[in-house]
């Protein structure tokens, strides 16, 4: 494979869509939620798999120990900081609760997130609001989208303990401003939580240009890799303020009848019993991403979702849902007379693959602007002008 900073190639595209199974008869928009694997990712796991039915799990994962070392490289070399920093974990949110309950937070503590947070971490931060007294505090959107960073700053006091956002809400194509948060948090000395599970795979994301401690990731969407597996970053300065909320014998050793000692890098929050078919899975997603190049990825995904999101303002009875200022590959709309719900299974029945943004996922931003769910779509890099095409005529002809 060849980069080229400007996007892929029809030869390059051509390869890429025969290497990706389901894209034989389907049109595939639903690529944050679940993108489609990669020969390369499936046979990984077949093989993997295998090798457990022949030898057992245990055996399998010897057997298969440099690989699955090698995957925590992978992390590395794509999000930057350092390979003891990272771990596996279930999925993205298993890693957010894990790094986000192990803060030591205490009554009259306070917390930071943004208006388009997501769902699973505001549960969160409601429950130590209500278990601890914590106050959660809620950086507004700016009149040119994207958090109002000057009205973030005016937040933050001496008892702010986390600032804790998403790179990219689910329900819209906002973008938010990351790094000008990482210099916020730094200047005030207080830790900064990203969730990446949206921005991972999509656009170039790196811990130290962002200035975050702690990241998580998911493998399923932008990655291409197997469902049931995310990573989590937590540098040396966070976890020196942490006390695991868990711990088991991979992350701790029984030293002594009542002692134990804690692991000093970040598999402290791994799980001994987890699924290796899926890590292996996971970094040949990773590996494969790294061969096409990452940027030439990034910017092909760029380029598709402007085209779909012109193309969809384009239709006389579609409604772009997301605010103007959205240029990722997360775009919802409303389609005057019919109900999302309707849309979606309408397309289906063509395998034309879309999801549904519902308020309950982002309540803080779609609530005020009165949308209660919308049609999403989300193309990838092997999304061709005739995937858009296909859709866009389906979709009139509703």
């Amino acid at each position: 494979m060849t980069t080229k900073a400007t996007g892929i190639d029809e030869n390059l595209l051509g390869h890429l869509r025969e290497q990706t199974p389901g894209l034989a008869n389907r049109v595939h928009l639903d690529n944050c939620g679940s993108a489609l694997q990669p020969l390369a990712v499936v046979e990984t796991i077949k093989e993997a798999l295998e090798l457990e039915v022949a030898v057992g799990g245990y055996v399998a994962q010897e057997q298969q120990a440099s690989a699955l070392e090698a995957a925590y490289g992978a992390l590395a070399r794509l999000f930057g900081g350092k390979l003891s920093d990272y771990a596996f974990v279930g999925s993205a949110v298993d890693g957010w609760t894990k790094a986000f309950y192990s803060l030591q937070l205490t009554g009259g503590d306070n917390i930071i997130t943004a208006y388009n947070e997501y769902c699973s971490n505001f549960v969160a931060y409601l429950q130590v609001a209500k278990r601890f007294g914590v106050e959660i505090r809620v950086a507004r959107q700016a009149d040119a989208g994207g958090i109002d960073l000057e009205h973030m700053a005016s937040l933050i006091d001496a008892k702010t303990r986390l600032i804790s956002i998403s790179h990219m809400p689910s329900s819209s194509g906002e973008i938010n401003q990351v790094a000008d948060v990482g210099r916020l948090a730094k200047d005030a000395g207080v830790l900064y939580q990203l969730d990446a599970c949206q921005s991972a795979g999509h656009v170039h994301v790196n811990v130290e240009e962002i200035g975050c401690d702690i990241l998580t990731g998911t493998s399923r969407k932008f990655l291409r890799g197997p469902r049931g597996i995310g990573f989590l970053y937590v540098n040396e300065k966070a976890r020196s303020m942490m006390e695991p909320v868990v711990l088991t014998n991979q992350s701790a050793e029984w030293t002594s009848k009542d002692a134990y000692t804690l692991r000093d890098d970040t598999r402290v929050f791994e799980a001994w019993e987890r699924s290796v078919v899926n890590q292996l899975g996971f970094g040949a997603a990773l590996a494969y991403l790294q061969t096409l190049g990452p940027e030439l990825a990034f910017a092909q995904i760029s380029r598709n979702a402007k085209n779909l999101r012109q193309k969809l303002r384009d239709i006389r009875k579609v409604e772009i849902m997301c605010p103007r200022s959205a240029e990722s590959a997360i775009i919802t709309f409303n389609l005057i007379g019919q109900q999302p719900s309707e849309i979606k299974q309408k397309l289906e029945k063509q395998d034309i693959g879309v999801q549904i943004a519902s308020v309950n996922h982002t309540r803080l931003d779609l609530e005020p602007r009165g949308i209660e769910s919308a049609v999403r779509v989300s193309p990838h890099y092997y999304t061709s002008e005739g995937d858009i095409e296909r859709f866009l005529t389906a979709l009139e002809a509703l």
